[in-house]
């Protein structure tokens, strides 16, 4: 398991999934921007899921890809919404099989299609934080 922490202003943490270190580095860069409080970041969806159980409360927001090795974002979603259904989770993906509409009834809180510029990634964290579904814009 790859845990970084950083420490913001505020007391709830954001959890990043993702099995490319590279996209995991790129969204700490743009989530700590946002003042976040502390950020979790997770190269499988099986030690994502592993904190989440320990601590569900400590959560504010996660941000899951789809496409991983092991559990994928759309399963590990499903188990962190059976312990929280309030949890906001966005679901980023370069898949084709993935919409804001399927997103949405999914359960999740916003959808982003892969590959993204930093400025779509605030604008959906934006989103996601204030409570809004955020959509990406595309279809199917």
């Amino acid at each position: 398991m790859k845990t970084e922490k950083s420490t913001y202003p505020g007391d709830k943490r954001w959890m990043l999934v993702d099995d490319d270190e590279g996209a995991l580095t790129f969204m700490r860069a743009m989530v700590s921007k946002l003042g976040v409080t502390q950020i979790e970041c997770f190269t499988s969806g099986e030690d994502a899921l592993a904190a989440f159980k320990a601590a569900p409360e400590a959560y504010e927001l996660i941000i899951t890809d789809y496409q991983m090795t092991g559990m994928d974002g759309v399963e590990l979603s499903r188990h962190l919404f059976a312990i929280s259904r309030n949890i906001k989770i966005l679901l980023m993906t370069g898949s084709h099989l993935f919409n804001d509409e399927v997103a949405a009834r999914e359960g999740f809180s916003g959808f982003l299609k892969k590959p993204f510029q930093p400025t779509a990634l605030q604008r959906a964290l934006e989103a996601v934080a204030s409570g809004k579904f955020s959509s990406s814009g595309t279809k199917q």
